[in-house]
């Protein structure tokens, strides 16, 4: 029997002249998140023909594991307080491999 585990896809536009704050925070955010029990994989890529459009992969365990990770202490100084004041548009989709 196969394991279930959520697959989380965010889209973020930055705002023009905020890219080296966003990505530094981002590499931060995806080091911190990486050593959470629930997470399986954080990893973010830049888009080459729009450089201030940024996605982020990640996994978890399931449900209990991303709602910890939005609880974290890291989640709430880094993303909460270092990139999402600098997006233009932030999008979060949540998928299941079930």
């Amino acid at each position: 029997m196969s394991h279930t585990y959520l697959q989380i896809i965010v889209d973020y536009q930055i705002e023009s002249g905020a890219e080296q704050t966003v990505l530094e925070a981002l590499a931060h955010l995806a080091a911190d998140s990486r050593q959470e029990p629930g997470n399986l994989s954080y990893e973010f890529f830049r888009d080459v023909e729009d450089p201030l459009h940024v996605v982020v992969l990640e996994r978890y365990t399931d449900d209990e594991a991303f709602a910890a990770h939005r609880a974290s202490p890291h989640f709430a100084t880094i993303a909460t307080e270092q990139i999402i004041p600098h997006l233009t548009e932030r999008v979060v989709r949540t998928f299941s491999s079930r």
